[in-house]
C-alpha cells in the first residue's frame, strides 16, 4: 500500500508541475459532463488520500510521546493542506521547499529516539542551503557515503552503550562467571583453547582437508547451556549450510574438522551471541556448548 501512495504522490506532483506551462483556465471549453465527472474524480481523490493519510496520522500519533500529541489535531492537518493545496502553480518551489522542510523535521524528532543522538535543526537547514543553492554541487554519492557512515557509527555507539547497560545486569554478571568456570573444568578435563578462547575436544578430526569458511557443507549438531540443557539441534536429515553463516565460535569449530569429523565445542558469549543474548533461549553473556559433526563438504 505504501508503494501505491507514494507513486500518486509522485503523479500529483508531477501533474503540477506539468500544468506550470499550460495554462488551463475554468473557461476552457469542458463540457457539463466532463465537468462533472471531474467533480466525481476530485472528491474521490479527495476521499481516497484521507483514508490513507488517516491511517498514517494515527500511526505517527500513535508512536509520540503523550507531551507531543496535544499539537497533533486534526483540523491543524486540514489547515497545513489548505495552505499548500490553494496556493498558485506560481509557488511550486515554495511547495517543494516546504515538503523538503517536512523531511528535517522528521530527522530531527526521529533521529534523537532512534539513535540516540541530539541533533541541531538549525545546522541540517544550514547544510541543506549551503548545497542547494551552491552552482555546482559535484558527486552526490560523495554526501550518500558521509551520511550513511556517520549513520552506521551512530547505530554502533547505539549498540555499545545498550550493552554497556546489559553488562551490569545481575543475568550477564552471573552467566559470566558460571561460564569461565565451566570452561575452566572443560580444560582440566582434557579440552584444549584457541586463541579466540573456544574451548574444544576433538573426537573424530575427519577425513581431508578441513572445512574453509566458504565452503557448503552438510552438519549435524546439539546446542546446549552448561548445565545440559538442550535448546537446539539438527533433525534427523544434516542441516545444509556454509560455514560461515554460524555464530564465530561455531564456525571456529567447524574450522577444525575435516569431512566426518566429530568435537564438542565450549563457545563463550565474547564469540558467541554476545551480551544481548539471542531472544529467550540464550541469555546475556552466556557460554554455550555444541556437539558438531561435519557429515559432508560440498
Amino acid at each position: 500500500m505504501k508503494k501505491i501512495i507514494l507513486s500518486l504522490a509522485a503523479v500529483a506532483l508531477t501533474m503540477g508541475l506539468s500544468s506550470c506551462g499550460n495554462k488551463a483556465t475554468d473557461s476552457q471549453a469542458y463540457s457539463a459532463e466532463d465537468k462533472a465527472f471531474g467533480d466525481s474524480l476530485s472528491l474521490v481523490y479527495g476521499q481516497y488520500l484521507a483514508a490513507n493519510m488517516y491511517n498514517q496520522f494515527q500511526q505517527q500519533l500513535d508512536m509520540m510521546p503523550a507531551d507531543q500529541r496535544e499539537g497533533m489535531s486534526r483540523a491543524e492537518f486540514v489547515r497545513g493542506l489548505k495552505a499548500v493545496a490553494n496556493r498558485d502553480t506560481a509557488d511550486v518551489a515554495y511547495i517543494m521547499g516546504l515538503n523538503a522542510g517536512t523531511q528535517i523535521w522528521g530527522a530531527s524528532k526521529g533521529m534523537p529516539a532512534q539513535l540516540n543522538v541530539p541533533v541541531n535543526t538549525e545546522l541540517m537547514i544550514k547544510g541543506f542551503e549551503k548545497v542547494f543553492t551552491a552552482d555546482t554541487i559535484g558527486d552526490t554519492f560523495m554526501y550518500q557515503t558521509e551520511f550513511q557512515g556517520l549513520i552506521t557509527r551512530a547505530q554502533e555507539l547505539a549498540t555499545e552503550r545498550a550493552n554497556r547497560k546489559l553488562e551490569s545486569l545481575p543475568e550477564s554478571i552471573e552467566n559470566k562467571a558460571k561460564g569461565e568456570e565451566y570452561a575452566k573444568a572443560m580444560l582440566n578435563e582434557g579440552y584444549e583453547k584457541s586463541e579466540s578462547g573456544l574451548v574444544y575436544k576433538i573426537i573424530e578430526p575427519g577425513e581431508g582437508e578441513k572445512v574453509q569458511k566458504s565452503d557448503r557443507i552438510q552438519l549435524r549438531y546439539v546446542g546446549k547451556h552448561i548445565n545440559g540443557e538442550v535448546f537446539d539441534q539438527t533433525n534427523d536429515e544434516p542441516m545444509t549450510s556454509y560455514a560461515g553463516r554460524f555464530i564465530p565460535g561455531f564456525t571456529e569449530g567447524l574450522m577444525l574438522l575435516g569431512k566426518g569429523g566429530k568435537a564438542t565445542i565450549v563457545i563463550p558469549a565474547e564469540i558467541a551471541y554476545g551480551v544481548a543474548g539471542q531472544g529467550d533461549a540464550i541469555g546475556h553473556n552466556e557460554t554455550l556448548v555444541f556437539d558438531i559433526e561435519v557429515v559432508d563438504i560440498l
